[in-house]
């Protein structure tokens, strides 16, 4: 996930960030292993700038756009090692292909 965050992801501009959201867990667990499945989607936050003289006549509540940018799944292999859960293995399954620039 690191390398993905550090490589793959433009910067954020003034006023900009992402939300990430995951839902529909569904964990099977079997002794010390478990298989959790999840959706997930990402949203694009984009904050709208007040000029100097404040905000137009009528503007009210949030100032900005959010939109959905990415959507998929998470199917995530955990072990129980020391009465503790560890990630044994996490596939994330996009929605849509990915472009990357140079690959």
């Amino acid at each position: 996930m690191e390398y993905a965050v550090e490589n793959l992801m433009a910067p954020h501009p003034e006023g900009g960030s992402s939300h990430h959201t995951t839902t529909d867990h569904i964990i099977d667990i079997h002794g010390d292993d478990a298989h959790l499945s999840a959706q997930f989607v990402v949203f694009s936050v984009r904050a709208s700038a007040r000029t100097a003289d404040g905000w137009p006549e009528g503007a009210f509540g949030a100032q900005g756009t959010v939109r959905p940018i990415e959507s998929g799944y998470y199917e995530t292999d955990l072990r129980r090692v020391d009465g503790e859960w560890r990630i044994a293995h996490h596939s994330v399954l996009m929605d849509m292909p990915i472009a990357v620039p140079g690959a």
